[in-house]
């Protein structure tokens, strides 16, 4: 398992967020993210808004930068 945080994978927190893959991991990332966007965390709906404004382009390169920082990232126990 992986741990990193909110703000690794373009979010707007420190909350730790951890998968087993880089798939899960973003699963619980994005799950994080709307709960925090329904409690009414303006941060959080600014990070997707900015996300969504990003080209095809630059959303690949976030992309990749993310699953860079999975790979890095060290094992952690449950």
């Amino acid at each position: 398992m992986k741990k990193l945080t909110c703000k690794d994978l373009g979010g707007a927190c420190g909350e730790e967020i951890t998968g087993e893959t880089f798939e899960e991991l973003g699963e619980n990332c994005k799950n994080h993210v709307l709960m925090q966007i329904q409690a009414g965390d303006t941060e959080h709906l600014r990070a997707v808004a900015k996300m969504k404004k990003a080209t095809p382009e630059e959303q690949q390169a976030m992309l990749a930068g993310f699953q860079k920082k999975f790979d890095e990232a060290e094992e952690v126990s449950k």
